[in-house]
C-alpha cells in the first residue's frame, strides 16, 4: 500500500546499503543505469520515461504537496505521495495518517488544490504489513517532510514519489527522485537516519 509505481520497479535492483552521515556526501553508481535498463521491457522503459517527461510540467513539488496536505488536515502526517501523470490532470496521490485513519486524496500538480473527495480507510481494516508500517511510522521520530529534502540533496534531484515500506521488521522511507532524465531511489532507514542507499534507472541513450 505504501510503495509507489516507480519504487516497485526499482526495489528489485536496490544496491548494497551505504553507511554514512546524512548529507555528508553523495553516492553515485556509474554502472547501475545500464544494468538496470536491460532488466526492463521496452514498454516499461517507455512508460517510465514518459512519466519523467510529464513530471517536468508539474508546478507543485512533492515538498509542496506534503506541506499542503498536512496544513489542510491539521495534525495529519503524510505517509505516501506519488506523482501521477497518466490521467487527464497532472496530480499527486497523497495518503495522510491521523486518528488511526488513512485519508487518500488527490492534489492537482499545477494548482496545489485538492481534487474531488478523499477516501478514508480505518487502520484496523489494513492488512498486517500495512499496520506494521503505520505502527513504525508513529515511533520513527522523523517524518516524510524531513526525509524528502534529505533524499533530494543526496540524490541531486527532485522527488517524484515518497512513502513507507516495511523491510525485515524495519521501517524504510523510499524516495524516488528524477535527476538529469534518470530515476534514482533513495532509501532512508527511519530508525537509523544515517543509513542511506541508492538505486538508479538510467535515462534513454
Amino acid at each position: 500500500m505504501f510503495i509507489k509505481r516507480f519504487a516497485v520497479l526499482l526495489t528489485l535492483f536496490i544496491l548494497s546499503i551505504i553507511s554514512m552521515p546524512v548529507l555528508a556526501r553523495e553516492f553515485s553508481d556509474t554502472t547501475a543505469p545500464t544494468t538496470l535498463a536491460q532488466e526492463f521491457s521496452e514498454s516499461d522503459r517507455a512508460a517510465i520515461f514518459q512519466e519523467i517527461k510529464v513530471f517536468a510540467n508539474a508546478k507543485i513539488s512533492v515538498r509542496d504537496v506534503i506541506a499542503i496536505a498536512e496544513k489542510t488536515a491539521a495534525g495529519a502526517k503524510v505517509v505516501d505521495v506519488s506523482f501521477d501523470g497518466r490521467a487527464d490532470r497532472l496530480a499527486y496521490r497523497v495518503k495522510t495518517y491521523q486518528h488511526d485513519e488513512i485519508s487518500d486524496v488527490t492534489i492537482d500538480a499545477s494548482t496545489g488544490k485538492t481534487v474531488g473527495d478523499g477516501i478514508v480507510t480505518p487502520v484496523s481494516t489494513l492488512d498486517a504489513k500495512d499496520k506494521i508500517e503505520i505502527a513504525g511510522f508513529g515511533t520513527a521520530g522523523i517524518d516524510l517532510s524531513d526525509v524528502v529534502p534529505i533524499a533530494e540533496a543526496y540524490g541531486s534531484g527532485k522527488a517524484v514519489s515518497a512513502g513507507l515500506e516495511e523491510e525485515h521488521g524495519k521501517l524504510i522511507f523510499l524516495v524516488v527522485v528524477v535527476t538529469d532524465g534518470s530515476l534514482k531511489q533513495i532509501s532512508v532507514d527511519a530508525s537509523e537516519q544515517n543509513r542511506l542507499r541508492n538505486a538508479s534507472f538510467g535515462k534513454r541513450k
